[in-house]
């Protein structure tokens, strides 16, 4: 975490404000994480037209509740709604290609801190996501 930033740095980093600034005609497509996108202010922006639309496969709480403001019916023609796919091609999931798929880079971590790669510095390792618990 650097100095002054918060150790949740992208949650709701899309949110009334963000969304505010906004031309009319921008569209907001989130597949990366749920909590990026504040999902009350994305359904005001979309009610409201601050925006033109948005497609999500993530959200806050997975899977989405029946009671979720992005299920309003008056946004459904605006407002796609998938269900966390992104990822499932069969090349994202299975490839052992550490460039291709999340398989091949789990065994391209794990084979690097084994085998020392990078000369042991983990900070250096691009399939090592969670860097800070060789810390502990």
């Amino acid at each position: 975490m650097r100095e002054g930033e918060s150790a949740t740095p992208t949650y709701h980093l899309i949110n009334e404000t963000t969304l505010r600034m906004m031309k009319p005609t921008a569209m907001i497509v989130n597949t990366s994480r749920g909590p990026v996108v504040d999902e009350v202010a994305l359904a005001r922006a979309l009610r409201e037209n601050w925006i033109a639309g948005a497609a999500l496969d993530v959200y806050e709480e997975e899977p989405l509740p029946a009671d979720s403001p992005l299920r309003d019916p008056a946004i459904e023609d605006r407002c796609r709604l998938l269900p966390h796919f992104a990822s499932a091609a069969r090349i994202t999931r299975l490839s052992s290609d550490p460039d291709k798929g999340m398989a091949g880079r789990c065994v391209q971590g794990l084979i690097d801190v084994l085998e020392g790669n990078y000369g042991g510095d983990i900070a250096k390792m691009p399939y090592v996501v969670n860097k800070e618990a060789f810390g502990k």
